[in-house]
């Protein structure tokens, strides 16, 4: 109903079945999140302060070597992996809604930055560094989630 409600503000900056895939997850995460609200949802546990995120680089802003991102694998087979989905998601719902809304907006439903920037209501700067922070604490949930569980 909202893609159709919103068909004018569709851009063309992705195809529209990834535009309206964006806004369906976008959804499935609010009403995930108003779950969480009741109590009736449990997140996988995350290092969420952004101290936990500041100490997984140098000073110089490289990695630190014991947080160098993991292999994942294939991403076409990542993608089509249903339990990697399941913990993804999981891992939005545990993000802070402000950071889950610009990373939604921008990853699943192909905003610019300018458009994200208009429809929340930050300046361009604050949005790098939130996606940059949401990008950082989905991996590191993922990779707690999604990762360990197949290396067991």
């Amino acid at each position: 109903m909202t893609a159709l409600e919103k068909s004018e503000s569709f851009a063309g900056l992705s195809g529209y079945e990834t535009w309206v895939f964006g806004i369906l997850k976008y959804k499935i995460l609010d009403a995930l999140r108003e779950q969480k609200r009741r109590g009736t949802w449990q997140p996988l546990e995350t290092e969420g302060d952004d101290e936990s995120i500041d100490r997984l680089f140098q000073q110089n802003g490289r990695w630190q070597e014991t947080a160098r991102p993991a292999s994942w694998g294939e991403p076409d087979t990542l993608f089509e992996n249903e339990r990697f989905w399941q913990v993804f998601d999981a891992c939005m719902i545990s993000l802070p809604d402000n950071i889950a809304r610009v990373f939604s907006l921008r990853e699943l439903m192909g905003l610019s930055t300018e458009q994200i920037c208009q429809e929340v209501g930050i300046k361009e700067n604050n949005c790098w560094v939130i996606l940059h922070r949401a990008r950082l604490r989905l991996r590191s949930c993922l990779e707690k989630g999604w990762l360990e569980e197949n290396n067991s």
